[in-house]
């Protein structure tokens, strides 16, 4: 019997998924949660195997609820069940430690074929959503593949990782212990191999890539 809980706000979705489940000789609905406020007390008493997780919820939202389940009980596998499709939630998501991510449009069946793959260890995904995965990750190879040929040195690369994650240039020379002037000169032979011209351009080529 594997045993799941439910965190959604949305009471006409909540008793649709649950009536769902129900209907399912091998799940056991323990919790139905409408936010997340009481989810940890809950699974201290009784643990679920799989969570299906909405993500805008009043106070706590799905994705800060997944870090904070993750923190206490690693083992339960978190599936989103969520309308959002854009990339901040998904990849927030995965990063949270999501092992499944679907849209509540998904019909009922690719819901429960969901719940058994995360239970054996796999990914389960809405298939846009998996597409968009698949492309960020071919994206952030070929950036990352630009920046192998690019001949940086170490120094220029961890400059480059402070550039792209907001630093001033007064905050980088001060944390890698070089003067404003030995850090002018090598920014300039960063653009100069990456062929730009500003800090912006840097921040939207490579993003978060390194």
């Amino acid at each position: 019997m594997i045993n799941i809980a439910i965190i959604e706000d949305n009471p006409q979705y909540r008793t649709a998924i649950s009536i769902i489940l129900q209907l399912n000789e091998n799940l056991r609905l323990i919790h139905k949660l409408e936010n997340c406020d009481e989810m940890i007390g809950r699974f201290e008493t009784e643990k679920p195997d799989v969570v299906l997780m909405d993500i805008d919820m009043p106070g706590m939202n799905g994705i800060q609820a997944v870090w904070e389940i993750k923190k206490f009980f690693p083992e339960i596998k978190i599936m989103m069940l969520t309308v959002f499709e854009d990339e901040e939630k998904i990849f927030g998501a995965i990063r949270a430690g999501a092992k499944g991510y679907l849209l509540k449009k998904d019909s009922p069946q690719k819901i429960l074929e969901a719940i058994d793959a995360v239970l054996n260890g796999e990914s389960a995904m809405n298939g846009m959503i998996a597409a968009k995965v698949l492309e960020y990750f071919q994206h952030q190879q070929k950036k990352n593949n630009e920046l192998n040929n690019s001949n940086l040195t170490e120094r220029e690369k961890e400059i480059l990782q402070l550039l792209i994650k907001g630093n001033s240039y007064k905050e980088i020379a001060s944390k890698i212990f070089i003067s404003i002037e030995t850090l002018n000169s090598h920014i300039k032979n960063i653009y100069r191999k990456l062929n730009v011209h500003s800090r912006s351009e840097i921040a939207a080529r490579y993003g978060t890539s390194i």
